[in-house]
C-alpha cells in the first residue's frame, strides 16, 4: 500500500453520486458517495468502514478486537463495533478512518494527526487541501478569523481553516456528521488525564520502564530494517534516539542534521559527535538563506497559511532524506511536550495568580500593546517575558501583535478563534495547571496542530516515512501515570528559579549515553535564525513591494502601516542588535505577511508557482 498518493473525496449525503459532483475523479475507486485511493475497506451489514494507516501494535489490536483479519480496516471495524469510538484509543499508529453507517459518517483522526488531514463544508469532505478545487461547487473565500489568526500565532487551530465555510477534523476527535448536524467527540480527552491515578514508583524503576518503552517504540518503528535512518541534531531528544537505536539494532544506521550558514550557534559539531560514537552514516546541509525560494511550494504542502521557526528546517531535512530512499527516518519531535515543557514559566504564572498580582501583569500587558514597546529595547523585553509568563496556557505570539493588526484590520467586526474559550482559566494546584497547560496547549496545540502536523506534511509531500519514536501511544500512556516529579524535577519554587530539570527520566537514562560536551552545554532549540531568510537587500526589497501590492494588501482596512513595518524592519536589519529575540519576533512577522500575500495569490487569486522569485519579479 502506498501511504503518500491516497486520496479521499466524500459527500455526507450518502444518497449522491459523487462522480458527478467533482471536475475530476480519474485514478480513483467511486463507491457511490465516497472516492478513494488507497483506502482500505471493510464491510459489515449495517456499516462501511474506509481507512488509510500505518498501526505497530497490530497483534494487540487483534487480541482486543477478537479478529485475525488480516487488514487494518477489518480489524478497526471489529474494534468500533467491540468498543464505540473508543475502541480508537488503543490503535498505536497513524491513521484517518472514514465509517458510513445509516443516515451518518464519521470521520477519526489519530492521536497526534500524524495521518491525512480531512477538510469539510456542510456537504462534502477531502483529505487534501488542494482537493477542494475538485469539488464543482467549491469556491474560496478568505475566513479572516482564521487569516487573523495564523497572522498572530503562525498557524490555524482546527476546527477552523482559513477558507469560509471549511473546518478540518482536529487530531484525536471524532467528527460525527448526521441529519442533525455537525458534531465532534473527543476520542482522548483531558478528564481522562486529571483523574489518571499517578501511584509513586521507585526512580530506577521509571527509568527502566522508560527504557524498555522506547526501545520497544524504536523496534515497532524499525522493524527488522536493514538501514534506518534518524534526524539528528545535538540534543536529548534526537541523541536518545540515535544511542539507543544502536542498542536495538546493528546495522547500518544514517543520520541527517541542519545547519546554518554563518551561525555560531550551530549544533551540527554536536550532532557529528554523536554520529561518529554510535557508528552513524552522518549527512549534513547547510542553509543559507536561498532556502526561502521553496515558501510557495511550502504553503502548497501545508494547506492552510502555517509559518514556524523550524519549518523550513523541516523541508530542507525532508529534501535531504528523499533521496536515499530509505525504509523509515526516525525523528525524535514531542518529547519536550510530552512530558511537560516550559516548567519555569508555568511555575513564575502559578506564584503571580497566587500572590495576587496578575492584575498588575494583565495591566502591563495591555499598556504595552503598542508602538513604544515595539523596539529593540528592554520595553520589547519586559513585554515578551510579561506574555511568557501570563499567558502561559495561550501559544507563543511571535506573529503580528493586536496593535498591529488593529491598524490593518477591523477587528470589532471579526470574530476570535473559539478555542481560546475551551481553555481552563482556574486551578487548584500547582500540578493540575502543570497537567492543563500539558493537555491543552502542549498536546492539543504544539504537538498536533504544530510540530507533528508541520513533520507529517512534509515527509508525506516528500515521500519519506517519517515516525516519531517518543509520541508511541505506550510511552503517552506511561507518562500520564507517572509522578509530575518524575516528569519535571523540582517543586513550584525551585522551578520558578530554573532549577527545575525538565524530561527527568529521559535525562536520567540518555546522559550516560551520550558525549559530555553534548548534555554540558546550553540548549539551543530547533528553530532557525528566521532572519538569514531576508539577508539578500534586493531580494528583501521586492518582498515588501511584492506584499504591498498584493491582493491581500487591498483587503485590508489601511494597508499605510506595511510602509512603517517595512521601514523598521529594514532599520533593523541594517543596524546594532540589543537582544535576538526582537529581531526573531520581527522576521517572524515578515514571514507570515509574505505567507499570506502568497497564499491570498495561489488559493483565493488562483494563481500558481512554486517559487517565490515568480511572485517577486
Amino acid at each position: 500500500m502506498s501511504y503518500f498518493d491516497a486520496m479521499l473525496f466524500g459527500y455526507f449525503d450518502h444518497s449522491i453520486e459523487i462522480q458527478e459532483k467533482l471536475n475530476e475523479s480519474k485514478g480513483l475507486t467511486i463507491h457511490k458517495n465516497l472516492c478513494i485511493k488507497e483506502y482500505e475497506k471493510a464491510y459489515d451489514p449495517d456499516c462501511r468502514l474506509f481507512s488509510l494507516s500505518r498501526i505497530y501494535n497490530l497483534e494487540e489490536l487483534k487480541v482486543k478486537s477478537g479478529s485475525q483479519d488480516l487488514t487494518d480496516a477489518s480489524i478497526f471495524l471489529k474494534l468500533y463495533r467491540k468498543f464505540g469510538l473508543k475502541g480508537f484509543r488503543l490503535i498505536n499508529g497513524k491513521f484517518t478512518i472514514i465509517i458510513l453507517e445509516a443516515g451518518k459518517t464519521t470521520i477519526v483522526r489519530d492521536r497526534n494527526g500524524e495521518g491525512h488531514m480531512v477538510f469539510y463544508s456542510k456537504d462534502f469532505f477531502t483529505d487534501s487541501y488542494s482537493g477542494l478545487k475538485r469539488f464543482i461547487d467549491f469556491r474560496p473565500v478568505p475566513d479572516m478569523t482564521g487569516v487573523l489568526t495564523f497572522l498572530k500565532i503562525g498557524y490555524i487551530p482546527a476546527p477552523i481553516t482559513s477558507l469560509n465555510g471549511i473546518g478540518k477534523v482536529p487530531a484525536g476527535e471524532a467528527l460525527i456528521s448526521t441529519k442533525e448536524g455537525i458534531s465532534f467527540e473527543k476520542i482522548f480527552d483531558y478528564v481522562e488525564i486529571i483523574n489518571q491515578k499517578r501511584e509513586p514508583i521507585d526512580l530506577k524503576d521509571a527509568i527502566a520502564r522508560y527504557d524498555d518503552l522506547l526501545k520497544k517504540s524504536l523496534k515497532r518503528r524499525i522493524a527488522g530494517d536493514d538501514t534506518p535512518g534518524a534526524l539528528l541534531s545535538g540534543g536529548y531528544d534526537s541523541g536518545g534516539n540515535i544511542a539507543l537505536m544502536r542498542e536495538v539494532h546493528s546495522g547500518t544506521i544514517k543520520t541527517y542534521s541542519i545547519g546554518f550558514k554563518d551561525n555560531p550557534a550551530s549544533e551540527l559539531p554536536y550532532a557529528k559527535m554523536m554520529a561518529d560514537q554510535f557508528g552513524a552514516k552522518h549527512h549534513e546541509y547547510l542553509m543559507d538563506g536561498s532556502e526561502i525560494e521553496y515558501l510557495p511550494e511550502i504553503i502548497d504542502l501545508m494547506g492552510d497559511p502555517f509559518s514556524e521557526s523550524g519549518f523550513m528546517l523541516n523541508h530542507s531535512a525532508m529534501k535531504m532524506v528523499s533521496n536515499e530512499n530509505l525504509p523509515v527516518v526516525i525523528g525524535g519531535d514531542g518529547n519536550d511536550q510530552y512530558f511537560g515543557a516550559g516548567i519555569r514559566e508555568t511555575a513564575l504564572h502559578y506564584k503571580l495568580i497566587k500572590s495576587g498580582l496578575s492584575g498588575f501583569s494583565n495591566v502591563f500587558d495591555s499598556l504595552s500593546d503598542n508602538s513604544i514597546f515595539d523596539n529593540d529595547n528592554l520595553a520589547f523585553r519586559l513585554h515578551f517575558q510579561n506574555q511568557k509568563i501570563l499567558k502561559v496556557m495561550e501559544p507563543e505570539n511571535f506573529g503580528l501583535y493586536n496593535f498591529q493588526l488593529n491598524k490593518l484590520f477591523d477587528l470589532k467586526h471579526i470574530p476570535e478563534h473559539p478555542i481560546w474559550a475551551e481553555t481552563p482559566k482556574k486551578f487548584n494546584s500547582y500540578e493540575e495547571l502543570f497537567l492543563q497547560r500539558n493537555f491543552y496547549l502542549h498536546l492539543r496545540q504544539t504537538v498536533n496542530e504544530v510540530i507533528i502536523h508541520k513533520a507529517s506534511r512534509m515527509s508525506d509531500y516528500f515521500k519519506v516515512h517519517l515516525s516519531f519514536s517518543y509520541t508511541d501511544l505506550d510511552i503517552y500512556n506511561f507518562l500520564q501515570q507517572l509522578p509530575i516529579s518524575l516528569r519535571a524535577k523540582g517543586d513550584v519554587t525551585e522551578a520558578a528559579k530554573g532549577k527545575g530539570v525538565t524530561k527527568y527520566i529521559h535525562k536520567q537514562l540518555v546522559k550516560p549515553k551520550l558525549p559530555d560536551a553534548v548534555t554540558n552545554r546550553p540548549k539551543q532549540g530547533g528553530f532557525s535564525p528566521l532572519e538569514i531568510f531576508f539577508n539578500d537587500e534586493s531580494r528583501r526589497k521586492k518582498i515588501y513591494r511584492y506584499i504591498q501590492e498584493s491582493s491581500f494588501a487591498k483587503s485590508m482596512k489601511d494597508s499605510s502601516y506595511l510602509d512603517v513595518f517595512f521601514n523598521k524592519y529594514e532599520n533593523l536589519v541594517t543596524g546594532k542588535s540589543y537582544w535576538f529575540w526582537f529581531r526573531q519576533v520581527k522576521s517572524n512577522q515578515l514571514i507570515n505577511l509574505l505567507i499570506i500575500a502568497l497564499w491570498w495569490d495561489k488559493v483565493i487569486e488562483n494563481k500558481s508557482s512554486n517559487k517565490l522569485s515568480d511572485y517577486l519579479k
